[in-house]
């Protein structure tokens, strides 16, 4: 039973700085976003142009409002927070847990009993 509790402990310790990740790209998007609402009823006007390209589209944004771009660029941050996973995973085996990710080296633990001489 010990194991399969260490096992928790360690996909818990995985999945939570995901977690945290999520919900702080969320909240900085939403602040975003609102401060984009507010300078759009607000009525404020700015003169720029913007300009992104990204493997073969392009897409131009030329003397719009500045809450347009601030509510635009807080939609690709909380689409890019959202859809960006990383994929781990836990195995309990009798012999060892182990927790990989993406680019994170697998951590094993030896659950054996040291053999007596």
């Amino acid at each position: 039973m010990e194991a399969f509790e260490r096992a928790i402990w360690y996909h818990v310790v995985t999945v939570v700085p995901l977690l945290i990740f999520k919900l702080a790209v969320l909240f900085v998007g939403y602040l975003i976003a609102k401060l984009g609402h507010d300078l759009l009823i607000k009525g404020v006007r700015g003169e720029f142009k913007f300009q992104s390209g990204f493997k073969g589209a392009k897409a131009d944004l030329v003397s719009a409002s500045p809450g347009l771009f601030f509510i635009l660029m807080a939609a690709v941050l909380i689409g890019v927070g959202i859809l960006k996973d990383k994929p781990f995973e836990t195995k309990i085996t009798q012999r060892e847990i182990s927790t990989g990710g993406e680019r994170s080296a697998e951590l094993k633990i030896n659950t054996e009993k040291p053999k007596l001489p």
